[in-house]
């Protein structure tokens, strides 16, 4: 095996202070946790919070659709999906393409993101107010290019 072939010996310490996925993943659970503890009233997760969002800002003809928007395994998100659903805050029904179900809030869905919308918003203002709101603008700008750029690649 030529030595060009055989990565340069990096310290564990090293990998950790560099790698990506671990930096995003700490600071993700983080955050999830903040907005949770926020959203605890609406009976609401902020990923079930954030899928009615996306519902209700654009309602999908697919679930594949919607995994797309979110960035999410359809898989995950049709887990999530069928919870709102059983929760009667989500309803699916035929799109006229293929076998493809669209989504949209219930009225009782409607109600409850109306609810949780209040605990989000103070989720939000206390983030912004631990990073710093103009920095939490910049840093969100670049994640949106970030994440345009990684998904093109995969």
């Amino acid at each position: 095996m030529s030595s060009r072939n055989t990565p340069a010996a990096l310290s564990p310490e090293t990998v950790g202070l560099q790698c990506a996925a671990l930096h995003s993943r700490v600071l993700s659970r983080l955050v999830t946790r903040l907005y949770n503890q926020h959203l605890n009233d609406s009976g609401l997760r902020v990923t079930q919070f954030s899928v009615l969002n996306a519902i209700k800002a654009r309602p999908p003809e697919s679930i594949f659709q919607l995994a797309e928007l979110l960035g999410m395994e359809r898989t995950s998100l049709q887990r999530t999906v069928d919870k709102l659903i059983e929760k009667g805050l989500v309803a699916s029904e035929p799109t006229g393409n293929k076998r493809a179900l669209g989504l949209s809030l219930t009225p009782a869905g409607e109600t409850c993101y109306q609810q949780a919308l209040a605990g989000w918003q103070a989720a939000q203002q206390h983030f912004e107010s631990l990073v710093g709101k103009k920095s939490w603008q910049q840093m969100s700008s670049e994640l949106r290019r970030f994440s345009h750029q990684v998904k093109q690649e995969l």
